[in-house]
C-alpha cells in the first residue's frame, strides 16, 4: 500500500526520545519504498533533524531517500497549484506548503496519508470524503502513553 507521508512521523522515526518513536519507525520501516516523501516534508524533516538531533541523523535520512528506500514526490506545477488551492480553500487553518502538498498528493493519487497531524487533517477534507489516515488519534495516543 502506498501511503504519503508527513514530516511529524519521519521526525519522530529518527528520533529516540520522542513518545511516538516507536510506532513511527516501525510504521516508516514496513512501508518502506512505498512511503511517499514530498519535497517540501524531505526539506522540513531536514531542517528539524538537524534542529533537533544533528547533522548525522539529517543525513541518514536524506541518505534513505537518494537511495531509494523511501519514494521521493516532487511537487509538478499541476500538484503546486493543487496545494496552493488546499491552503486557499482551508485558509484558517493556515496550512502551509508541506501539509498542504501532502493533501494534493494524496488526493491526487487517491492514497492515505501518514500523519499525526490529526487537528488539520480532520479539519481539512478532500473535495470527496475524507482523509484516510494510517494511524488514528486512539492508536498514536496508546503509542504515547506507553
Amino acid at each position: 500500500m502506498r501511503v504519503v507521508a508527513d514530516t511529524g512521523p519521519l521526525v519522530a522515526a529518527a528520533n529516540r526520545r520522542d513518545r511516538a518513536h516507536r510506532l513511527a519507525s516501525a510504521l516508516v520501516t514496513e512501508l518502506g519504498r512505498d512511503l511517499i516523501v514530498p519535497t517540501p516534508v524531505a526539506v522540513e524533516v531536514d531542517q528539524l533533524l538537524r534542529a533537533r538531533l544533528g547533522r548525522e541523523p539529517a543525513r541518514e535520512f536524506l541518505a534513505a531517500l537518494a537511495t531509494g528506500e523511501h519514494s521521493v514526490a516532487y511537487l509538478t506545477a499541476g500538484l503546486l497549484r493543487a496545494a496552493l488551492e488546499f491552503d486557499r480553500r482551508f485558509g484558517d487553518l493556515d496550512l502551509g506548503l508541506v501539509d498542504a502538498s501532502v493533501m494534493a498528493i494524496a488526493d491526487r493519487h487517491d492514497l492515505p496519508i501518514l500523519t499525526f497531524d490529526f487537528e488539520d487533517f480532520r479539519a481539512a477534507s478532500p473535495a470527496r470524503g475524507y482523509w484516510r489516515l494510517v494511524v488514528d488519534e486512539a492508536r498514536y495516543q496508546d503509542a504515547v502513553r506507553t
